[in-house]
């Protein structure tokens, strides 16, 4: 054994000097190893490394958590003894120390739970026992095994519960929670004598076991649901520590900070407990401990602390603020103290993130207490409104000041700030709307006021737009119905001079207006005008602005389309101006596009439609000739954005027109397709094909104005294959399906022989499909379709059926999920779908069934059966007979299916007599698998 002993030391050694996995495997084999209980002791021996006596340390905690099966009751005593002596013995070091406390508690609820039925001592009593507190240093010991007792005691229920299938589990867990609560009911006596001898003494020993007292408490209180009671006995205590451990200035970091979370986290636990509720007077003596300390000492260190408190019973706080019913003034200001304190919180000083961070803490609470309004019935709900409107507009006016705008780039911050400010912002936002539900028109009128102020001085402009970000966050709490306050926002809004302001202001106003669209579109006179000339002006100024601006024009022109006929030939001419200047890749070109589409519109004839067209879609088809003519690799990417934008125009385009300007872009497409280079660019063809499939939807007689198209698609796809053009050709199909003189046919045909020969080329140099595997969902998809939709096209090109049932079986073995569900719903349909199909079905159902057992039995995950369920469902339905002869074929050929005979009779049985449920039908397919990948690891 001594020899195994050396073995295992060696073995830590170089993987602690090297790193080494193989060292580390055989490690952990050899922790779960039985031997490990007799030579885990050497190793602990004070003479061997830390190292060695950490792993041992760490060994033997897993052999007592993980494998206590293994101890006899009769060595119960013997191996306590022995972790006692390595406990105590001098010298050790701290982390080992730490885990073998931990062993020692692991021990303990162990012991404890096997001896449950005939112990009379609790985990506690008995700890005092073995290990006597009589001085600072075992003192310490000790509570660093009370600390660990409950985390072991928590994860008891999951390691017996094996073993715990009967009625007894119930028994057994409510003598475990009697034993956890008079474990508690101890541990809680204990920790008050020491925090009481803790407090006389006040030196720095003191403060030591102090903390390792609370940090024993917080364990406890981990476990949750621990009596009111006892937790009230040590709520004093806790109080003591926040104020005798408060942080200064300069302890912001290291032990000092992280004791200081613990008591937080503590008091946190304890004022949130959510049985304190129905103990009324216990909680109201509790809070004014809390209040009272926090007045004496300041508040700027227990914010966290008091929004919890607030946030977790902001219904109690709430009526003893408004109501004279059953609430002292003692607790009315109780809870007035509590809200002061919060509203100082959201009130700091500074700028936020750079100057301070704690004015982020209360927004959880400002919203719980401003939700429980919903929840008093008259006449206390109107108290409590009254109580709380002078409360929420000091915090909106607080909101205001903190979320304004850097006034100069150098005082922005890091990167990491900008960011912190972002969230800031957007939170101040949701919070200003909370108090728009109490503050109501009066919210309003405050932001009416911070607009009506002299605009003389520029360097108030943060101010000005905070304010307009304000009224922007109540856009989607404002009912369109409201006509008073918000016309008169809108009014001084529309009043000020953004000439004068930095461009951040008119980005905002520009944003609030593009929110506000819907009603501007319920009230068009005077405001769509007015703000169409405040769009104008971001659109035209600045390039900083235009974005916000095109925003700002998409949402009107989706909201007031009726009433923009008398504007539209202005708006169109100012995007015709900006068009040529908008950068490629952005989203600003796509927002102009899709406005002038829907500007279009207005218009009241197709003439006038076509005067403004030249403007607009002249401008894209200009640009994309041009950059047609420059390099591939320079202009590629303005090439797919032109496309896009000309999509969006699509996607908006209403009445004659769609024809015109398709007509203007089939020389385009053309040139694209007959171009040596253009014509492979993936980006230009996927933007190419997008958009024409788009134009389908803007034509009025599509069955003939989209023929030109076909032979655009055919030839593109004969010098590169893409899956846009396959999407595309679903669409088509769809279109001419009907076609008398079957106009798709052979363009289907075509591309499906030039698909259908590309993957027999792959698979011919044992290529990997995976590499088409976005060609091949859209391929499998179109065949899908057209098996539903239009079976008789298949049979048209009957050589290629059987090609096309081989592709689908063989991309039911890949990784990528979409090609595999494309598969399975191609084969489904092909089987069940398309009677026409069912003498392709014979040749290859041998075949497909035995790729979906190769699937089952390992070849792909286990979640990912479901199409593969779908496919045997639909073998099932429709050719029973044979389904039979090929599953039991296939089992008996398979090799790979390393299961038992019994397991496999077992499978076929449950396979063929599902018919009707994929989901029951799946569930079999993953048992199953769940056997083979059994077998095959030898479990």
């Amino acid at each position: 054994m001594m020899d195994h002993a050396t073995t295992v030391e060696d073995a830590v050694k170089r993987f602690y000097a090297s790193g080494d996995n193989d060292a580390h495997s055989w490690l952990l084999q050899v922790q779960a190893s039985p031997e490990a209980w007799t030579f885990v002791w050497q190793l602990l021996d004070s003479s061997k490394s830390g190292e060695v006596q950490f792993f041992a340390a760490t060994t033997l905690y897993t052999k007592i958590s993980k494998q206590w099966e293994e101890v006899p009751k009769s060595e119960y005593p013997g191996l306590r003894a022995r972790i006692l002596e390595v406990l105590e013995c001098p010298g050790t070091s701290k982390i080992v120390l730490l885990r073998l406390c931990q062993v020692l508690a692991a021990f303990m609820a162990n012991c404890s739970m096997s001896q449950m039925e005939d112990k009379g001592k609790c985990m506690v009593e008995e700890l005092i026992e073995i290990l006597p507190y009589n001085s600072p240093t075992t003192v310490s010991l000790f509570l660093r095994v009370l600390e660990a007792i409950p985390r072991e005691v928590n994860v008891l229920p999951f390691l017996y519960k094996q073993a715990m299938f009967d009625r007894r589990q119930g028994v057994k867990q409510l003598k475990l929670r009697e034993s956890i609560l008079n474990n508690w009911c101890k541990t809680s006596w204990l920790l008050q004598q020491i925090f009481s001898t803790c407090t006389q003494m006040n030196d720095s020993n003191s403060n030591a076991l102090y903390l390792s007292g609370i940090e024993c408490t917080l364990s406890w209180l981990k476990l949750g649901q621990l009596p009111l009671n006892t937790i009230g006995q040590i709520y004093p205590h806790l109080l003591i520590a926040a104020a005798r451990f408060i942080p200064n200035r300069e302890e912001i970091e290291g032990e000092n900070s992280r004791s200081w979370e613990v008591i937080r986290e503590c008091l946190t636990m304890v004022v949130t407990h959510t049985e304190l509720y129905k103990r009324p007077q216990l909680f109201w003596e509790w809070a004014e401990s809390l209040i009272c300390m926090v007045k004496e000492l300041g508040a700027k260190q227990y914010y966290e602390i008091l929004t919890a408190f607030g946030e977790a019973h902001s219904r109690a706080f709430l009526l003893a603020l408004s109501s004279n019913v059953g609430c002292t003034e003692q607790q009315k200001w109780i809870a007035e103290q509590l809200i002061e304190f919060l509203l100082e919180c959201s009130e700091q000083e500074g700028r936020y993130p750079i100057d301070e961070r704690r004015s982020c803490i209360p927004f959880g609470f400002w919203y719980a207490l401003q939700d429980d309004l919903a929840t008093l019935d008259q006449p206390f709900d109107r108290q409590a409104t009254f109580a709380l409107k002078p409360i929420y507009a000091r915090l909106a006016q607080a909101l205001l000041k903190k979320a304004t705008l850097p006034s100069s780039p150098s005082e922005a911050g890091t990167t990491e700030e900008r960011e912190l400010l972002r969230c800031y912002r957007q939170d101040a936002a949701d919070t200003l709307f909370y108090c728009y539900n109490v503050l109501q028109q009066d919210l309003f009128i405050l932001l009416g006021q911070r607009l009506s102020q002299s605009h003389n001085d520029v360097s108030k402009w943060t101010e000005v737009e905070s304010t307009i970000h304000a009224f922007k966050a109540l856009c989607d709490y404002v009912g369109t119905q409201e006509s008073h306050y918000v016309a008169a926002i809108m009014d001084l809004m529309l009043q000020i001079p953004y000439g004068m302001y930095p461009r951040e202001v008119l980005c905002c106003a520009c944003l609030a207006i593009g929110d506000y669209a819907e009603w501007i579109g319920q009230h068009p006179e005077p405001w769509l005008e007015r703000v169409l000339q405040l769009v104008v002006m971001g659109l035209t100024n600045d390039p900083v602005s235009a974005p916000a601006a095109s925003m700002a024009l998409k949402d009107i022109a989706r909201e007031c389309g009726q009433h923009l006929a008398p504007l539209a030939p202005s708006i169109l001419e100012t995007i015709g101006r900006i068009l040529p200047g908008v950068a490629p890749g952005g989203g600003e070109g796509l927002r102009l596009m899709y406005a002038a589409g829907k500007l279009l519109n207005s218009l009241p004839s197709t003439e006038a439609q076509l005067s403004h067209l030249e403007a607009t879609l002249g401008l894209c088809v200009l640009r994309l000739r041009e950059l047609l003519q420059q390099p591939v690799t320079e202009a590629q990417l303005a090439v797919a954005n032109q496309l896009k934008m000309i999509t969006m125009f699509f996607t908006t385009l209403e009445g004659a027109i769609g024809n015109a300007v398709l007509e203007a872009l089939l020389p385009i497409f053309e040139g694209i397709v007959n171009h040596p280079e253009w014509s492979t660019v993936d980006s230009t063809l996927e933007a190419m094909h997008n958009c024409a499939q788009k134009s389908l939807s803007s034509l009025v007689c599509p069955e003939r104005e989209a023929k030109p198209l076909l032979p655009i698609l055919s030839a593109s796809y004969k010098i590169r294959a893409h899956p846009a053009a396959l999407t595309f050709l679903k669409q088509l199909v769809l279109l001419f399906g009907r076609d008398p003189n079957n106009i798709i046919g052979p363009v289907f045909g075509e591309i499906s022989g030039l698909t259908l020969r590309g993957v027999a080329a792959c698979r011919q140099v044992s290529g990997n499909l995976s590499n088409l595997s976005d060609l091949l969902e859209a391929y499998l998809g179109l065949l899908a379709q057209i098996c539903k939709k239009n079976a008789r096209l298949l049979l048209q090109i009957p050589d290629q059926v059987p090609e096309m049932l081989h592709c689908g079986i063989a991309c039911l073995l890949l990784p990528e999920t979409g090609t595999v569900k494309a598969a399975g719903i191609f084969l489904t349909h092909a089987i069940t779908q398309s009677p026409h199909l069912q003498t392709f079905i014979q040749p290859i159902g041998q075949e497909l069934v035995c790729v979906i057992l190769q699937c089952v039995g390992g070849s792909v995950p286990r979640n990912n059966l479901e199409p593969h369920a779908e496919v045997l469902l639909a073998l099932n339905k429709t050719c029973l007979e044979w389904t039979t002869q090929w599953l039991r074929l296939a089992l008996a050929d398979s090799t790979a299916l390393v299961v038992s005979q019994a397991q496999k009779e077992s499978f076929t049985h449950d396979v063929l007599r599902e018919r009707t449920n994929k989901r029951r039908l799946c569930d079999k397919l993953r048992e199953f698998s769940m056997q083979c990948r059994q077998a095959t690891l030898g479990l």
